[in-house]
């Protein structure tokens, strides 16, 4: 085409896109940018049709009235599609100890930000339109041929997860046997080749929004991008012709080839790759390592914290090392029943459901037993103890809602064994926890949920971040001890039998041991404090 016509400034592929060129970059681009101006006030003047007005669908039955007063019923109702949803999207392998090989989900149905996309899931075109291939057959290995469009359940059990689950598992079922039949089709036409996912990357919910998944978040962003833009131009040509796109077997040859598939980077991938965890008292010292020590195993990490300023803080000092897509900060009391559930459906949303879930947040006094407040005593048991109560059990209820296991993991103590003089409430807060613990490894094991703690001892955090626990209890401390503030830390170490001090690092790499399931282990205790024979668990 261009030996025919060699003065030509720019060449059009049909059904794939517009290439220009000059001597520099700047002028390549500087065409581009003119002649898709030109394209669009071309287009403006040709509008054959209307844009048909989104249909108003039927709202959705909230769930939690509180929560939907809150966000508004249809953040609410993802809340409870997107795990249904993760957990169907995972596939099952052969390996017991990581049975399931999950995507990320990122819901995108907020009315003012994703406005356009809640206009065109429930616009009047939208069965024939989203069924038309994509823009280009670049686009293919992001967001497959097709979305996935799932009708809704009838207005009086919209609020039902069984009701979400089967309408879910109907339309997916239909198409993952479509993906099959089509590729089926390309091997017969193009010869042998091994089978890539069945699974849609974009799902379309009238009056929810959409869904897009990929191996991680910035995946399933790159996908929703991408699917804004589609339908964007498909909304323009419906407006302005007719939209056509490329053939199912010249897709699969570009979805297949080896170069496109090579886009995409498959490598090796870190222990916790594609999962989803969340850290209660994400803010403090401990916390925040342990999150850190997650988003480095490759999870992606929500952070829990009461403290607004402090869990903003901490979230934007790891997302500037492992990336904003990978980090989620919340705002959340622990020790409020509204709060936790507020606090995982903001989690489902973001990610799209829950695979590691560590129970960490906690505080402490220090006083004689007879000098003890009562109001100090409850104040820690609420943290403590009842704020892991709540965090095992959103975690269980989320986990089985999306049916793909995983793991808890409760912050204990080494108090839990060598309880402190003048520690009773922390040390009874840290045993009823643990014991909760164990309670929950029995009755989530059928659902394939491991739940076990990590037993600490005196984390002093670092300059950049110190300990919140121990500002707050070091003087007594140090008092009972018999050392001076400024010697405490030193006094813990050297008690134990290895010589060493424990740092929020170290209580992360136990976690991140747990949640990679190195070993099949439920109902254990892991002590992380250097060596204390009274500690040993028994």
């Amino acid at each position: 085409a261009f030996e025919a016509a060699p003065g030509c400034r720019g060449l059009v592929l049909l059904k794939h896109g517009l290439f220009t060129w000059g001597e520099t970059a700047r002028e390549s681009y500087e065409l581009h940018v003119e002649l898709v101006d030109l394209a669009e006030r071309w287009l403006a003047g040709r509008r054959r049709r209307s844009r048909t007005a989104p249909k108003p669908p039927e709202p959705p039955v909230p769930a939690d009235p509180a929560e939907s007063a809150e966000i508004g019923a249809t953040a609410a109702m993802a809340a409870i599609i997107a795990p249904i949803l993760r957990g169907r999207l995972a596939q099952e392998t052969d390996d017991p100890d990581r049975p399931w090989r999950r995507l990320i989900v990122e819901w995108s149905g907020h009315a003012g930000e994703d406005a356009e996309a809640l206009e065109w899931v429930n616009g009047e075109e939208l069965p024939r339109l989203a069924r038309t291939p994509p823009l280009t057959p670049d686009h293919v290995i992001r967001t497959k041929a097709q979305p996935l469009v799932v009708a809704p359940p009838v207005a009086e059990s919209s609020s039902s997860a069984e009701a979400w689950r089967a309408a879910i598992e109907r339309e997916l079922d239909r198409y993952v046997a479509d993906y099959r039949a089509y590729f089926e089709a390309g091997v017969a036409s193009r010869g042998p080749r091994q089978p890539l996912d069945p699974l849609p990357r974009v799902v379309l919910v009238p009056g929810v929004g959409m869904f897009t998944a990929g191996p991680s978040a910035k995946e399933a962003r790159i996908a929703a991008d991408i699917y804004r833009h589609t339908l964007r131009v498909k909304r323009l040509v419906h407006e302005t012709g007719e939209y056509e796109g490329l053939p199912d077997l010249d897709l699969f040859d570009v979805e297949y080839w080896s170069l496109e598939q090579a886009k995409l980077g498959k490598g090796s991938e870190r222990p916790l790759a594609r999962q989803v965890a969340l850290v209660t008292g994400a803010a403090g010292a401990l916390g925040s390592a342990i999150a850190e020590r997650l988003l480095a195993a490759g999870a992606h990490v929500a952070l829990l914290d009461v403290d607004e300023r402090a869990v903003t803080a901490a979230a934007a000092r790891l997302a500037a090392r492992y990336g904003g897509a990978a980090v989620e900060a919340v705002v959340h009391d622990v020790t409020g029943e509204v709060s936790t559930a507020r606090a995982f459906a903001q989690v489902a949303r973001r990610f799209g459901g829950l695979d590691v879930a560590v129970a960490n947040a906690g505080i402490a006094c220090a006083a004689p037993l007879h000098e003890l407040d009562l109001g100090d005593f409850r104040r820690v048991q609420e943290v403590n103890a009842t704020g892991v109560f709540l965090t095992l059990r959103e975690a269980a209820r989320l986990m089985r809602r999306q049916g793909t296991g995983g793991n808890v993991i409760v912050v204990s103590s080494k108090n839990v064994f060598a309880p402190g003089a003048e520690f009773a409430a922390y040390s009874a807060s840290k045993a009823a926890a643990a014991q909760l613990g164990k309670v929950a490894a029995l009755d989530l094991a059928a659902d394939g949920i491991r739940v076990n703690s990590v037993n600490p001892d005196a984390v002093f955090g670092t300059a950049e971040i110190p300990s919140g626990l121990w500002q707050a209890v070091g003087p007594e401390r140090a008092r009972a001890r018999g050392v001076s503030l400024e010697e405490l830390a030193d006094a813990y170490r050297r008690r134990s039998l290895l010589k060493l001090r424990v740092t929020g690092e170290h209580v992360g790499n136990a976690v991140v041991f747990f949640a990679s399931n190195l070993t099949p282990t439920t109902g254990a205790t892991l002590p992380v404090d250097a060596g204390l024979p009274e500690a040993f668990p028994r």
